[in-house]
């Protein structure tokens, strides 16, 4: 199961920005396009050493070293270099610490966010929230996509909303999906 969301989350978010990135490009501005294939370059590299760290130790995580703010801000930066969304990345407040399996689902739970909002919504723009409060830690995700009934989706077996119930209920976390078609 571990290996399933491994490949599911993370490389398959790398890979879908790659496509984009490829799907994008345009070969009549050949400045830009240098640009492009250059940031893809990067993130097929950052891919081929997520499958080498999966298969040297399922349970080391960049996310451990590199925390879980750093990680986000890196997916936002991810998302920009696309030119396909204007995504944005805020902090309010103290985050609280977490240790490094609360990160790691943390992180794994936003990038299946991400890659839906980028597979299914048809957003422009992406925005992400990370916020500590008194006694609440919230991470939040906003976008400006074609939203959708939430009801019929987990009805029809999504894999991306079990995934996110299942990885909230491992960390003891309430998980809030609001959306509306259109």
């Amino acid at each position: 199961r571990h290996i399933s969301h491994e490949l599911h989350d993370n490389l398959g978010q790398v890979a879908s920005l790659i496509k984009i990135n490829l799907n994008t490009l345009s070969l009549q501005n050949p400045e830009k396009a240098s640009t492009k294939i250059e940031h893809t370059k990067e993130i097929t590299r950052q891919l081929i050493t997520d499958i080498k760290a999966l298969s040297v130790s399922l349970g080391a995580d960049r996310i451990s070293q590199t925390g879980l703010v750093k990680a986000l801000e890196t997916e936002v930066e991810r998302l920009n270099k696309t030119d396909a969304f204007k995504a944005s990345f805020s902090q309010q407040g103290s985050i609280p610490e977490l240790n490094d399996d609360k990160s790691v689902i943390l992180y794994r739970m936003a990038q299946e966010i991400l890659n839906n909002m980028i597979k299914h919504s048809g957003a422009k723009h992406l925005s992400i929230l990370l916020q500590g409060l008194e006694n609440l830690f919230i991470l939040e995700f906003n976008d400006d996509g074609a939203g959708f009934d939430i009801a019929t989706k987990k009805q029809n077996g999504g894999a991306g909303i079990r995934n996110l119930e299942t990885r909230a209920s491992l960390i003891n976390a309430q998980l809030i999906m609001e959306s509306i078609p259109g």
